[in-house]
């Protein structure tokens, strides 16, 4: 019988990978999606997409998204409660797996599983090892298509914020940029693709900066 698993959900490319490898996993069965939403902003942090947006998406794909409101900025401390109670939620739910789209950063899949472990539940990483050139080649070759929302200003143009992610973006990089931004140098929202019952169509508003000046964001809607 399928496990149920639940997804980790950033709206972005690899996200998307991700959710399409367990789909077709026929030892997971996906019982829906989760994001952590800034209370403050009503945003993705990071990645600055809205709440209402990633909602139209979860439901161009056909699938439940779950909101985990955090507060700005927390403590460890006070992000470990909200996630246990999350956890407990999903426990409750006979749910002790959660899918996650890291590449090869060690460190963040050490916390991940760290925090897992002390409630109870396991983590699945189906791109992990895979290696960014080839991840980003079976995004843009699957058919998903991505708008970059986001970029670190001290790596990439301020201007990028509402280019798609495809093969002229990729051929732009500088050699030392991460093809999937793992590093944390760009992020994508995914708008259509193979596992979308209908295209999500998005419009491009005014770029926004982060509080620190760093991050140059683009305001995505649908049209």
């Amino acid at each position: 019988m399928p496990e149920k698993v639940i997804v980790s959900w950033s709206g972005g490319k690899d996200s998307a990978l991700a959710l399409q490898k367990v789909m077709d996993d026929e030892n997971y069965e996906i019982a829906g999606l989760f994001s952590t939403i800034s209370e403050h902003s009503l945003r993705l942090p990071v990645h600055e997409v809205s709440q209402n947006l990633l909602m139209k998406q979860a439901d161009a794909l056909g699938l439940p998204l779950e909101i985990v409101m955090v507060p700005e900025r927390p403590s460890n401390q006070v992000y470990n409660m909200v996630m246990k109670k999350m956890f407990e939620g999903f426990r409750e739910r006979k749910i002790s797996k959660v899918v996650y789209a890291d590449l090869f950063l060690e460190d963040i899949r050490s916390f991940r599983d760290q925090l897992l472990k002390k409630n109870k539940m396991t983590g699945v990483y189906p791109l992990w090892g895979m290696g960014s050139q080839k991840v980003a080649s079976e995004v843009i070759g699957n058919g998903f298509q991505a708008v970059v929302t986001t970029v670190d200003t001290l790596k990439l143009d301020q201007r990028l914020p509402g280019i798609l992610y495809d093969q002229g973006f990729l051929h732009s990089l500088p050699s030392d940029i991460d093809p999937c931004g793992e590093n944390g140098e760009f992020h994508t929202f995914v708008c259509d693709g193979p596992l979308f019952h209908t295209p999500l169509r998005v419009q491009h508003g005014n770029r926004f900066e982060s509080h620190d000046g760093r991050f140059s964001h683009v305001e995505l809607d649908e049209e």
